[in-house]
């Protein structure tokens, strides 16, 4: 993580660097695809790099990068014909494509309330006309900032997971059976495609404490969108609190981001500036931000109340005090545990197999029940595996039950927010196999073979089995 300087020429060939570096990045850290078949009853996108050969080319089944259009595509800004499909709000990441340390932005998934603000529609999201105010009874000074303001602030640079809490929510369907009531599981199905990395240009929330100077009694900041709502111009309903501890502990890490990838922050993600809360669940890194309120008490919204709420027998939900604040929600409305940090998880880049998920994106490369087809030759599998709030100690994989083995990282530990990529080698038998991955974090925390039940389907942090055909 790096300061840089604010003088705008220099602001200028920094990210030019910076983007060249992702260029590059892209270039040299492409593996070849996750070993899978490549015959006609293969769906297209899942592809092989075999020790034997890695030259075939996959038919059948058409993906989202080969569709002229894409469905819901108004929604957004971006093309999201590389994305997977999920609603008309949300589009998950390809991640059996993932190849780079770094996810290129037409990659990274997107996780909407309401179709993206445009500046054409909104000009509270025109950089222009942008502001930020930042209030509240626990501050001495308030302050309102224009982009501009912004661009003249010292920053910082991170690499970073994002994640929706509903990332490997399938998977309580999948592995867990949680279909039916008492303990049916509803939500939107990512798979474990809603998770992704960039690098965040940001202005440390240190700095803009030390602007507006904190009393003695703060306890919340309220990080407030202002935007995301239903229709232009109407109120929005959209932000998260986090501790004042928190960021007191965090300041240098937690901040106001305008630039991913080296580019300025895009409509889909964001832009102007939104919050960046590295670990915690996306939520909590509050979209086309506006307002930050800085309080004595508590804040209750819909994001930490009924929604992004872990809602079960083992989370006891926590009890409003008098005196706090309700924005769009009432106190009996407070249901369950909001949900913090990412915990240690992964993946293989192999889809994975749905056949009790209520409802499959149109684009998804299997259909319901189909399993993704290896060969059966000497292979390199990969993957990625991320445990942001203490970084990834190590990761393990069995198949077929065997015993665990380590397998080895791809890349150094950036920081302990930064995803790591592994690989093994694998010469499988013809017929059908399972292959679990898990990550145990540098506190010895490691991936369950279950995680207790919640409505939301938040959280899904279990050991992931991975279906395949070998022939």
């Amino acid at each position: 993580m790096t300061e840089k300087c604010n003088n705008r020429r220099a602001r200028a060939s920094t990210a030019k660097l910076c983007q060249n570096s992702i260029v590059s990045d892209r270039r040299q850290l492409l593996w070849g695809a996750s070993a899978l078949l490549a015959t006609a009853t293969v769906p297209s996108g899942v592809t092989a790099q075999s020790k034997v050969d890695a030259s075939a080319t996959p038919a059948g089944k058409s993906t989202a990068a080969a569709e002229p259009g894409a469905k819901n595509q108004e929604n957004f800004v971006k093309d999201i014909r590389r994305l997977q499909n999920l609603n008309a709000t949300n589009q998950g990441g390809q991640y059996w494509r993932y190849r780079t340390l770094v996810t290129p932005i037409e990659d990274f998934f997107i996780r909407n309330e309401y179709p993206t603000p445009r500046a054409a529609r909104d000009p509270r999201v025109d950089p222009r006309f942008w502001s930020l105010k930042i209030h509240g009874d626990a501050v001495e000074r308030e302050l309102s900032i224009s982009y501009e303001d912004l661009l003249k602030m010292p920053s910082r640079t991170i690499m970073s997971t994002m994640e929706c809490a509903g990332n490997g929510r399938s998977l309580f369907w999948e592995q867990q059976h949680m279909v039916a009531q008492p303990a049916k599981v509803g939500g939107t199905g990512w798979g474990l495609g809603g998770v992704a990395q960039a690098e965040w240009e940001y202005v440390p929330m240190s700095h803009i404490l030390g602007f507006v100077g904190l009393k003695k009694n703060a306890k919340a900041a309220l990080f407030w969108s202002g935007i995301d709502g239903r229709e232009p111009g109407q109120a929005s309903d959209t932000g998260r609190p986090v501790p004042i501890e928190m960021l007191k502990l965090r300041g240098d890490s937690v901040g106001l981001a305008f630039r991913m990838n080296g580019v300025d922050l895009p409509a889909d993600h964001g832009a102007p500036v939104r919050a960046i809360v590295p670990g915690w669940c996306g939520a909590a890194s509050t979209k086309w931000l506006t307002e930050i309120k800085i309080a004595s008490h508590d804040f209750w919204v819909r994001l930490n109340s009924t929604a992004h709420v872990m809602i079960g027998p083992d989370y006891p939900p926590p009890v409003p005090k008098q005196g706090d604040e309700f924005r769009f929600v009432k106190p009996d409305q407070v249901r369950g545990q909001a949900v913090t940090w990412s915990p240690p998880r992964s993946l293989l880049t192999v889809p994975l197999v749905l056949e009790r998920q209520p409802k499959l994106p149109h684009n998804y490369p299997l259909q319901a029940g189909e399993k993704p087809m290896l060969r059966a030759a000497a292979q390199t599998m990969r993957g990625y595996a991320w445990a942001p709030q203490h970084g990834v100690k190590k990761v393990e994989v069995r198949i077929d039950g065997s015993a665990w083995q380590a397998v080895k990282l791809i890349d150094p530990p950036l920081n302990h927010y930064s995803w790591r990529r592994f690989e093994f080698d694998w010469a499988p038998a013809p017929g059908e196999h399972v292959i679990e991955t898990r990550t145990t974090d540098l506190s010895g925390r490691q991936q369950p073979v279950t995680v207790p039940f919640n409505e939301g389907g938040f959280d899904f942090w279990a050991v992931p089995k991975f279906a395949v055909r070998v022939a």
